[in-house]
């Protein structure tokens, strides 16, 4: 099986309405555009290479996802596959048996979709509010392309990308509060 790919960023932000309106205006009246929300519990497990979680989606359906992506770049791509579920409690049960769990993110997430562009619009337990674009691809260049573009029309300074995971973010904070 191949992994998928996308290239992603992710960066701070203080006003998701206005973020919300230009996404919107960007996904535009496409007919494969998209627009929801989700809750999502991220529940990380402790693995020696890459990284494994399982996404509780509004507290029914779940994803396991494995992935790896550098932390080296602000602008990053991530190799992943996914394994959905009906039953996530189960999964995080076996999960947790098997690697223990390393720490759960818990997340507001608002989506917009078109084509190959996922952006989301975080609220994150603990950590504040965040934008984060993911371009899917088979073809790197035009990512980089339609990531360019994003950026541009979402007006963001690349100087406030956040190279790290959420899990990165709230592990570092739970143990500089410890």
């Amino acid at each position: 099986m191949k992994f998928r790919k996308n290239l992603e960023i992710k960066a701070p932000i203080e006003n998701l309405s206005a973020c919300r309106k230009i996404a919107a205006n960007y996904c535009g009246n496409k007919k494969s555009a998209l627009h929801y929300f989700e809750n999502q519990e991220d529940i990380y497990y402790s693995v020696k290479q890459g990284r494994l979680k399982l996404r509780i989606i509004n507290g029914k359906n779940g994803t396991l996802i494995f992935y790896n992506r550098s932390s080296k770049t602000k602008k990053r791509v991530s190799n992943y596959y996914l394994s959905q579920t009906s039953t996530p409690a189960e999964l995080d049960a076996t999960m947790t048996g098997l690697f223990g769990k390393l720490v759960t993110v818990k997340k507001r997430r608002e989506i917009f979709i078109s084509d190959n562009v996922r952006i989301h619009l975080d609220s994150v337990k603990g950590l504040g509010k965040y934008l984060e674009f993911e371009v899917i691809f088979n073809s790197i260049d035009i990512a980089r392309r339609t990531m360019k573009k994003l950026i541009n029309t979402f007006g963001l300074d690349e100087k406030t990308f956040i190279k790290y995971s959420y899990s990165d973010l709230l592990t570092k904070k739970i143990k500089n509060a410890g």
